[in-house]
This record gives C-alpha cells, structure tokens and sequence, in this order.
C-alpha cells in the first residue's frame, strides 16, 4: 500500500543519540527504554554503528551522545563503536554509564584510558535514587575519581542527588521504598522535574500512583493527532537500525526509511496516530481486538502504551512498527 498524502516523513533530524544494547545492570523504575539485565545480551555491530552514524551525518546531525542500556557492558564493542564514529566525523559529545562495571581500578581506570585515546572527552555519570536501588554510590564516585585522574570531563547526571544519597550506606544499594520512607511522597513526586523525566516507558508505572490521572473519557475528548512522533531533537537510533522518536518509544522506524514518505501498511500504528491521534488507536484496538481500558491514566502516551502493549504481548499483534517485543516485556 502506498503512503498516503498526510503520512509522517521524517526528512531532518537536529540532535540525539545511539543506542548500543538493551541489555543492562539495572532495571530503573524511571527507564524510558525498559532497559534489565533480561534483555538479550546484544550489542550494535561496527557494521551497524558505521550505517547509523552516515545516517545521521545525512540528515544533518554531526554530534550524539552515547547510551543504553550500559554501553560498557561490552566494552571492546563500545570502542569500536567509537571508532566508527571517528571514522565518520560524528563526533561523541558523551558516553553514559550506570558505573557498574566498575571494579577493579587499574582495569576501570585502562578502560577510561582507552576512550580517551579515541577522543572521547566526556562521560555522563548517573546519580539518582533510581540507579542507587542496583548500584551502591561507591561505584559511582570511585568512577568520578577514575575520571579526574584520565582527564576526562565529568557530566554528573544528577549531581543534585548526591546529598541524599549520601545519607545512606554508600556502601550498599538502597531500594526505592526506603526514599519513600525516610523523604516521603512529595520527594518521589519531585523527581520527575529534577531528574528532566519524560513520563513513559517504566517511569509510568512508577508515578502513576503519586500523580493525578485523566479519565479515559478526557483523554479521548481531547485527543489530537500525535506530532510528537515527528520529533527532531532527542531521538535515538538503536542496535537494530531503528529510529525512535522522542518521547514515542516502543515505535521503531527503520533509519532506511527516513527522508520518505512511510508506507501506510509497514508503517499503520505510526502513521495511524501521527494522522488521526489516540482516539483511532483507541477504537480500533477495542473494535478489532476486544480492548478494554483501565478508568484513569496519567496521560495519552500511558493510554497509548497500554493499548500497544495489548496488541503486542495479549493479542500477539505482529507489526514492523511496534517493537522491540522485548520494550513491551520488560515493563
């Protein structure tokens, strides 16, 4: 089937970043990519980060950053995902890192070494209540104090948290009732804001509960196409070739694509919501599939996942635009 007139075609692109594995250390309640130590122990290939990275010089973009999942849990492929972006002339503004991997020094410590010769300059550390329930924050500042000794530049994210953090054990991990408990409820509904989050993927189910919802009613009588699916700044482009818009993951669009016209058939939900919106979504998987909905969600996107993962995982729906499974799985 051809595209039609209004279907969405993605033709620049402004900044973002690169997704080497969903694999992970942790399984954080805030992740937007529903990253665990159960997904498939996969990483982008040189072959796939050198298409990825002539992809985004085609469409404009010469700097990304670097995530996961924990791109250092393959370290060998993380530099010569480097590489290949050297290679290309894409340069690396950061590497983001759970510091997980850290444990023995004189290795951690070659490993910064290393990346430093490639070029990289910047490391993104995380620091939040959320990475502290699987890591102890000494990891983390053994990682800081690594960096200062290479010479590499520290983007604390987010270094705001330290001070709680530091009132437990730096020792051991903390889980996040004990946050609950000891700060309370206006903390947790605080950290959204603090930590820049977008509501979505397993952030969702972690807020719903501290934040006022809308009912399925409102939602629907409110609806309107959603454009955010076009959006330019903070996409990624995986392991797999994907393009996933930012805040919309669990779509995928294969970076093939970009610059046409997407097809209406392998590209239905996408361009079903991008046309029409949440309430065509809505009623097609109630008419076709049996969807009920729950009374109240925190937003449109939290209905919007909801039904697809309905699709995906209840009704085994099999769609070149819904995916990875795995995204719906490990919510």
């Amino acid at each position: 089937m051809p595209a039609s007139t209004n279907s969405l075609k993605i033709d620049r692109l402004i900044s973002g970043g690169v997704i080497t594995n969903y694999f992970c250390s942790s399984r954080c309640r805030h992740c937007l990519y529903n990253s665990s130590p159960s997904w498939k122990k996969e990483y982008i290939t040189p072959q796939m980060a050198d298409k990825v990275f002539k992809t985004l010089k085609k469409f404009g973009v010469y700097s990304v950053h670097i995530g996961g999942g924990e791109p250092f849990l393959n370290f060998e492929g993380l530099k010569k995902v480097v590489e290949k972006a050297n290679e290309n002339g894409v340069y690396i503004e950061y590497i983001e890192t759970n510091a997980s991997w850290v444990e023995n020094e004189k290795e951690a410590k070659q490993k910064l070494k290393d990346l430093k010769s490639l070029g990289i300059e910047t490391i993104l550390v995380s620091i939040s209540p959320f990475h502290n329930e699987y890591i102890p924050l000494k990891k983390v500042l053994k990682l800081i104090n690594l960096l200062k000794e290479v010479g590499i530049e520290i983007f604390p994210w987010v270094e705001g948290f330290l001070p709680e953090i530091k009132r437990f054990d730096i020792e051991k991990t903390h889980p996040f009732s004990e946050y609950i408990d000891t700060f309370g409820e206006n903390y947790v509904k605080s950290l959204p804001l603090r930590y820049y989050l977008t509501l979505n993927g397993r952030a969702i189910k972690t807020f719903e509960e501290f934040f006022p919802k809308k009912s399925i009613e409102e939602i629907l009588e409110n609806s309107s196409p959603c454009h955010e699916l076009n959006s330019k700044t903070h996409f990624h482009m995986d392991l797999f070739g994907n393009f996933i818009p930012n805040p919309c993951v669990g779509f995928k669009i294969s970076i093939d694509d970009l610059g046409k016209d997407l097809d209406d058939k392998k590209y239905f939900f996408v361009n079903m919501l991008y046309t029409k919106g949440i309430h065509e979504l809505f009623r097609f998987a109630k008419e076709n599939f049996g969807y009920k909905p729950q009374k109240s969600y925190l937003h449109k996107c939290s209905l919007c996942f909801d039904i697809r993962r309905f699709l995906v995982l209840k009704k085994n729906v099999e769609a070149f635009d819904l995916g990875p499974r795995e995204f719906y799985e490990q919510y």
